[in-house]
């Protein structure tokens, strides 16, 4: 098989992005890493200890969507949904195939498919379980986890994504980043046994709904705390490996950590929850297979 220049310029800035990844410790990287390791106590003995022998791997590899978005120009699509965009009576819990036959796919893309991709997922997680194929089960399983993560992300359900639209540019960073890195093993909580979902779909778009639902409080929040400091108390420098990098300081962080009234902690632990939940079901489905 002949492979062309660009393809091999494409696996090659793949695995720097890897490497550049595996490097990095904000919170895209450390949060989507810890929750899929919190998932794994979710879940009951027989599938904890398999999940367990391969903890490392669902951590890595939590990390590879957002990897891929250097080199497949899909996948950034899967990230989020611009719920903002659209009439939500006529939209939500609806399927790809309804969506498809009211829109164009191009526009669905451009506006983000987060609802309807979680589910193609989980269908080939569940395909992975009933051929027992470790290696696609704990891979599927991590990417899983991670589109799952991001549902649960208030500023994903959004246009207004990173706070540009409202003069409050760089939220998504601090809300997403600076703070849950600041709380650290404060989110380290059992949230409860995973449970079976018979609708994958449905449950999708209630997680996606449920995260809409944060936004007027996320930015109201900013804009009072932005609004209650001095600009040279907002900001601090601190070392980033061999950077020196602007960002927000500590007293404006936890002010505005307090304002929200844990609400990052209850959307991580809501998207442990849910990672776990999606992983056992696909289990279930595919007829509880044995991996001792």
């Amino acid at each position: 098989m002949n492979i062309s220049s660009k393809t091999i310029l494409k696996i090659l800035l793949f695995f720097l992005m890897v490497s550049e990844v595996r490097a990095k410790t904000t919170w895209g990287f450390f949060g989507h890493r810890k929750i899929n390791l919190l998932a794994i106590y979710t879940l009951p003995p027989a599938l904890h200890l398999f999940y367990r022998r391969h903890q490392k791997e669902l951590q890595e590899l939590a990390v590879l969507p957002d990897a891929r978005r250097y080199i497949l120009d899909e996948e950034a699509a899967r990230h989020y949904i611009d719920l903002d965009i659209y009439d939500l009576n006529k939209v939500s819990f609806s399927t790809w195939e309804q969506m498809l036959r009211r829109t164009s796919e191009d526009s669905l893309r451009k506006h983000g498919i987060v609802p309807w991709h979680i589910p193609v997922v989980y269908q080939r997680l569940v395909n992975a379980f009933i051929k027992k194929d470790s290696l696609q089960i704990i891979k599927l399983s991590a990417e899983l986890g991670h589109y799952i993560a991001d549902a649960h992300v208030p500023l994903h359900t959004s246009s207004n994504y990173d706070g540009q639209k409202t003069g409050q540019s760089g939220l998504h960073s601090f809300w997403e980043s600076r703070i849950p890195e600041l709380l650290g093993d404060k989110l380290d909580q059992f949230s409860g046994p995973a449970t079976f979902i018979s609708n994958v779909q449905q449950m999708s778009w209630t997680w996606v709904l449920a995260s809409h639902r944060e936004l007027p409080h996320l930015f109201a929040m900013a804009t009072k705390i932005s609004q209650s400091m001095k600009e040279a108390e907002k900001y601090s420098f601190e070392q980033k490996g061999t950077t020196l990098i602007k960002t927000p300081s500590l007293k404006y962080s936890l002010a505005y950590h307090k304002a929200l009234n844990k609400q990052i902690e209850s959307r991580f632990m809501a998207s442990v929850q849910h990672v776990g939940d999606l992983w056992y079901s696909a289990w279930l489905t595919a007829g509880e297979p044995s991996f001792e």
